[in-house]
């Protein structure tokens, strides 16, 4: 079998109230879930991770769990084996452009690839950098930095909402998909970019077919796995609407929900 995993909310808890970019790169799988990781492969299963995340967000903790590969930026990045097989960004035109309005709009937006991730925050702003990423302040600077690789951008929700002109709305609708992550947070990837996609692609490459595949997810950006795999569970802390499409729904994640999953459908 080959299992997908989502990070935050699915294999990694943050208590109520907890600055979650502070700790993003420091919250750790529980014991047993990383156990469970092991468990999977010591049975000729094919354990992924699959998050929103980009590469450069995952941190040294996760990529000690054992795993096959990993599905990272809402599946603009795919590794199989340690070796980068897909890395698609979006065109720097594109990014100037989500830049500029954003800018002009007096909203924070951070742009995440997988060599890099910077934040542009207009002048004036108050900005605690707790994630420890690049910082610019106009676009002038952000189009300075060079060659412009970055998958995804992330919004909270206050400077979305002051992002989402009716102009501004129709040309992200034109090309993007975005995904509440049911914290405060949107994030936007290219269209046709999505997790589900880079399933897929890990499927394609491994012979797998998706009736031999399973997904786990909390979050609105889970969604598109539902389609690319033959079983899709949602955490116990899931959005309403995942659940709803799930096959099976689990413990929260502070309970290991995985791994009673894991342990319902006979695989450790």
């Amino acid at each position: 079998m080959a299992l997908f995993f989502d990070v935050d909310g699915t294999i990694i808890w943050y208590k109520p109230g907890a600055d979650v970019d502070a700790t993003v790169a420091t919250a750790v799988p529980s014991p047993a879930v990383a156990e469970a990781f092991h468990a999977l492969r010591q049975r000729g299963h094919h354990p992924f991770i699959c998050t929103g995340r980009s590469l450069t967000l995952v941190s040294d903790k996760l990529l000690s769990l054992d795993v096959d590969g990993l599905v990272t930026a809402d599946g603009a990045c795919v590794s199989v084996g340690g070796e980068v097989v897909s890395d698609e960004v979006v065109p720097a035109e594109l990014l100037i452009d989500v830049a500029r309005r954003a800018y002009e709009a007096d909203s924070l937006i951070m742009f995440e690839g997988s060599r890099a991730c910077v934040t542009l925050v207009p002048k004036g702003m108050d900005y605690k950098n707790a994630m420890g990423v690049g910082v610019v302040h106009s676009v002038e600077e952000f189009t300075g930095m060079g060659e412009l690789c970055f998958s995804k951008f992330v919004l909270q929700e206050s400077d979305r909402a002051r992002l989402m002109t009716p102009e501004n709305r129709a040309f992200f609708d034109e090309h993007f998909e975005e995904f509440a992550l049911g914290l405060p947070v949107y994030e936007m990837t290219l269209r046709g970019v999505n997790k589900g996609a880079g399933v897929r692609r890990v499927l394609e490459m491994l012979g797998i077919g998706p009736e031999r595949a399973i997904a786990f997810g909390d979050s609105e950006n889970d969604l598109s796995m539902a389609d690319a795999v033959g079983t899709f569970v949602a955490m116990g802390n899931a959005m309403p609407g995942v659940k709803e499409v799930a096959d099976y729904v689990t413990d929260p994640v502070e309970h290991d929900g995985v791994v009673t999953a894991l342990q319902h459908f006979g695989l450790i």
